[in-house]
């Protein structure tokens, strides 16, 4: 049985690199399904890391609504409200029980915007009528505060129009119908989702060529072995023992691969994953080999295994049927086949410089196939990083710096009113992540005509929104969630739960990536996000082709000076200035106040935002405007600081006295100062504290605070349904914490009122929600505290509510090094997250180290797979290549000759391979499978992309050429013209063959070429 050992266990160095081309291949699978499932259980743990989320959805009728709404669902009837002035709103009825959701409470009749009663008329299905609005006194929870809220019997009378049904949560954060109430989540879930069901869409059409060329190869090893199989069965072994061998080799060689490719996949995942943290990329990715992967692997192996077995047994039967001095022995040429020598007959030298000249060109047809997975992976990573540019800021937005990501940004609106001002066209924007039945998509806040003067945005269909219930929406998502002018859509909050629903007035094209995304008010997207009044996350500029060189385009784009200086003394003046310019400039800036005027000359460079401080004399007391370049404020220059009321709510219950602390803004109490509201006064005490009657008329009411020669004004507004809440101050210790610090909020309340408040204090921070029960007597103080959790560098509000109310907040900021952070988080030192924008970030550079990742494993796998296909190809033509040999032309020579060939074989086939691409991604995206964060994807590369696949598949074609030619020309002609001999040279078995002196005839596929080595 010695020749079974020869056949099973033997392997040559040609088999070793077989096991190698295998390898490569199966890299792909393994790597592919290590980085997918590590992708999409991280995306998890970020989602698992918050509350379930609660869903909204909207009904043509309240009928309808009941009808789908679960035990716990809370309906809300709408039907429509039109103001004084004829603006039309929505108005809501509130019911009494609402399921613990963050809803208003049932008000005594119609509440709604503004601080006088006013009258509205309400139209309904059944008619409409007129309705008392008071002000609102509360908050309005998840409801958008310009809507009016009344009661079920209220709008029953005039009919509903429609109706909401608001969903409690549940365990699934993307779960439930409709919208979901906290949109960042489902945004990053469900669209992390979509994309890898594309990537795993590329895994399996690479699966097929791995399989084709683990295919191939065994076929190739095994034909490698005529000679053997000749010589064993002319000593009498039996076909099926022979068969049973040869099957068991090749499966062998497929384990072998299968267990190397294993090794390979997974070095590599994690060496991209070490790549990412080390250039900054964060990440939380972790590619471990949980049991779950393990035995996806191991099926994976058996099933390369299998096939493996099943190719060499069929390989071998086809041998083994033959008569033994057959076997092998049926490639003999015909002397008229092939492109080559027809061209070559034809006389066509121009063309046959278009031709392999060693090579066949049949091999074209192989080689596209393998490329294509190339050219599919390339485009569908192209096409996914639009993703990527769709949420992040460029080089022509402002946002503030060191936010890990746009949504965390805050800057002032008033960036953009100072471009503007000199001549720039930009966009104030708030950025709102949403999902629709579970369909994820961007929506920004904006203002319609300065988005389109920066995008250059024109309708399509419809008018431009005008109202703060309208909204415009993209031709792309227009089409992905079939929207046309006047459907009504429900949108969700993005970074915490809100909701509302507009009316889309028109769509609109730009077209690039806008024309996928929703475009609501600013004061609906503050409503929907934590971007505070007057603030947004970016300002987009246009881009431009002139010249922004001159020293006049450098923007003062904010001005801090104290409200209160005293005569004589120096006002610091903290000016921002911005060049939005590409090259550095100088630009004077000029600040005055009253008489007083300086000067001064600010170096910037190309996009560079820097703050200055202008130092001026404060003039004669009396009141003043500062005046920075177009910036203006307000100082009052005076020996005594200005007053101030401490800690003075908006609101306040009727009949009530409230406790009021008067301060100067340096911070000092005053005393014996006179306040008064209405008719009613009150005088503070040595602490600046005095005891006022609130009115008992609900209302807003003037309130003025007087002291000597100064005078405060301000207002409250006074309802019948406000809580009574306790005033607050909150700090955070250290003010800078590091990364490996856990700081500390300390809030301190007070009660105001002269009665006892019981409340609920909550103290939100990043990663941290504190919720504690305090009871506080009239002017009692307590203090709360809570240890806020470990964050990476950046800047982090804490803020104190109690009964949907902001009671105080603050911002801190955590000092260290972005790289370090992301290195705990992925070597899983420490959960992932660190609050919403954290978890953006993380998710976003998941996807950019699988995209990359796997276009890495796609360029290895196209070289074994290639490497396979033109082996078979240059062993083809081996006699060719010894009649070059023995005629003179040096190994270098050859494979020059064997190089041009590739790069003419390589040509064609990349150009193919970018073809037969484009043509999966059309398929895919007809039949809706190209869509991801509501983006559909572009199916057709641009030039730039088309460049990169055509030259990447030129480039892999030379190196799987090089890795196929370089061993036979190690071997010297008279080995290349005995294969027998050749496969000896190129193996250590000891096989019969090896010893056997057969020869094998030619198996070129066309006839040899006459060698001219002065050609090519």
């Amino acid at each position: 049985m010695s020749y079974l050992r020869v056949l099973v266990g033997r392997w040559s160095r040609r088999d070793r690199l077989a096991v190698l081309v295998i390898a490569l291949t199966v890299a792909l699978l393994v790597g592919a399904t290590l980085l997918v499932v590590a992708a999409g259980d991280q995306t998890s743990s970020l989602a698992d890391e918050y509350d379930a989320n609660a869903s909204v959805a909207s009904y043509d009728s309240v009928n309808a609504a009941q009808e789908v709404a679960g035990s716990d669902a809370v309906v809300l009837p709408m039907a429509t409200a039109a103001s004084p002035d004829g603006e039309p709103r929505r108005v809501v009825a509130v019911p009494d029980d609402t399921a613990g959701l963050d809803l208003p409470a049932q008000p005594n009749g119609t509440v709604g915007p503004g601080s006088e009663s006013t009258e509205w008329r309400l139209e309904g299905t059944d008619g409409s009528r007129t309705e008392p609005v008071e002000p609102a006194g509360t908050s309005s929870g998840l409801l958008p505060p310009t809507w009016l809220r009344t009661t079920p019997d209220t709008l029953e009378a005039v009919g509903p129009t429609d109706a909401l049904v608001v969903s409690p949560a549940t365990d699934d954060a993307g779960a439930g119908d409709g919208t979901p109430l906290v949109g960042t989540l489902s945004f990053f879930v469900d669209g992390t989702d979509d994309v890898l069901e594309i990537v795993w869409t590329g895994v399996a059409a690479a699966g097929v060529i791995v399989a084709v060329t683990l295919s191939s190869v065994v076929r190739m090893t095994i034909r490698d072995r005529a000679p053997t199989i000749r010589v064993i069965r002319a000593t009498g072994a039996p076909p099926r023992r022979v068969r049973a061998a040869l099957a068991a080799r090749a499966g062998a060689l497929a384990a072998a691969g299968g267990v190397l490719g294993y090794a390979i996949g997974v070095i590599v995942t994690n060496a991209a994953v070490t790549v990412a943290v080390v250039v900054g990329l964060p990440t939380t990715l972790s590619v471990q080999v949980s049991p779950r992967i393990a035995m996806g692997l191991l099926g994976i192996l058996a099933v390369l295994t299998g096939v493996g077995l099943v190719t060499g047994y069929l390989t071998a039967r086809i041998a083994t049927a033959k008569p033994p001095a057959h076997v092998g022995r049926d490639g003999q040429p015909s002397g008229s086949s092939g492109l080559s020598s027809r061209l070559a007959r034809d006389d066509a030298r121009s063309w046959r410089r278009l031709t392999p000249t060693v090579l066949a060109a049949r091999t074209v047809v192989p080689t596209t196939a393998t490329l294509s997975t190339f050219a599919v992976i390339v485009l569908l990573v192209a096409s996914l990083g639009a993703i990527g540019a769709s949420v992040s800021t460029g080089e022509t937005t402002i946002s503030e710096p060191d936010t890990s990501h746009p949504v965390n940004s805050q800057v002032p609106a008033g960036y953009a009113e100072a471009l503007a001002a000199d001549g720039v066209a930009a966009s104030p924007e708030i950025l709102l992540f949403t999902s629709y039945e579970e369909q994820p998509y961007l929506a920004r806040g904006v203002d319609y005509e300065a988005f389109a003067d920066v995008t250059g945005a024109r309708l399509v269909d419809g008018t431009t929104p005008e109202t703060d219930g309208e909204a415009a929406v993209g031709v792309e998502l227009a089409r992905t969630l079939e929207l046309e002018p006047g459907d009504e859509l429900v949108v969700g909050g993005s970074t915490e739960e809100a909701l509302t629903a507009v009316t889309v007035a028109g769509t609109y094209e730009t077209g690039g990536l806008e024309d996928h995304q929703l475009l609501v008010s600013l004061p609906t997207a503050r409503h929907l996000s934590t971007v505070e009044p007057g603030a947004v996350n970016l300002v987009r500029t246009e881009a431009t082709d002139r010249s922004l060189a001159s020293g006049t385009n450098a923007t003062v784009v904010d001005v801090d000076v104290p409200s209160h200086v005293r005569p004589d003394e120096t006002v610091s003046v903290e000016t921002t200035v911005w060049n939005p310019t590409d090259d550095p400039v100088d630009r004077e800036i000029t600040a005055t106040l009253g008489a007083s005027e300086t000067t001064r000359t600010v170096e910037l460079d190309a996009h560079e935002r820097r703050t200055v401080t202008i130092d001026l004399e404060a003039p004669a007391a009396g009141e003043y405007d500062l005046a920075v370049g177009e910036h203006g404020q307000s100082v009052t220059v005076a020996d005594a600081p200005p007053l101030d009321l401490l800690a003075f709510p908006e609101t306040a219950p009727s009949g009530e006295s409230l406790q009021v602390h008067v301060r100067d803004t340096a911070g000092s109490p005053v005393e014996s100062a006179t306040v008064a509201i209405d008719d009613r006064t009150a005088e503070t005490d040595a602490e600046g504290m005095a005891w006022l009657e609130l009115p008992t008329t609900a209302g807003t009411h003037d309130v003025t605070v007087r002291a000597d020669d100064r005078e405060l004004n301000e207002s409250v507004q006074v309802a019948d349904d406000v809580e009574t809440n306790p005033a607050a101050d909150v700090s955070v210790s250290p003010d800078s914490p590091s990364i490996h610090t856990e700081p500390t909020a300390e809030i301190r309340l007070t009660n105001p009122w002269n009665r006892t408040v019981e409340t609920h204090v909550e103290i939100e921070g990043p990663e941290t929600v504190h919720r504690e029960e305090v009871a506080l007597d009239p002017e009692e103080t307590t203090t709360v505290t809570t240890t806020l959790s470990h964050q990476p560098p950046g800047e982090y509000p804490v803020r104190v509510t109690a009964a949907d109310r902001t009671l105080a907040s603050t911002e801190y900021e955590v000092v260290g090094d972005d790289r370090l952070v992301s290195a705990i988080a992925a070597s899983g030192h420490q959960q992932a997250g660190g609050g919403l924008g954290s978890a953006i970030e993380y998710a976003m550079g998941n996807l950019q180290v699988l995209l990359g990742a796997l276009t890495g494993l796609a360029a290895v796998t196209v070289v074994g797979a290639t490497s396979a296909v033109l082996a078979r190809a240059v062993r083809a033509r081996q006699r060719t290549l010894a009649i070059y040999r023995a005629t003179g032309a040096s190994p270098r020579r050859l494979l020059g000759i064997v190089v041009a060939d590739a790069i003419r074989i390589g040509t064609v086939a990349a150009v193919g391979a970018l073809l037969v691409a484009v043509a999966v991604l059309e398929g895919l995206a007809a039949v809706g499978r190209l869509t991801a964060f509501g983006i559909t994807l572009a199916s057709w590369p641009t030039a730039p992309v088309a460049v990169g696949v055509v030259g990447g598949g030129i480039a892999l074609t030379l190196v799987a050429a090089l890795v196929a030619t370089v061993p036979l020309l190690r071997v010297s002609p008279a080995s290349l013209l005995s294969p027998s001999r050749a496969n000896s040279a190129g193996r250590d078995d000891g096989s019969p063959a090896g010893r056997s002196g057969e020869s094998e005839p030619h198996s070129d596929d066309s006839p040899v070429q006459e060698p001219n080595h002065n050609s090519d």
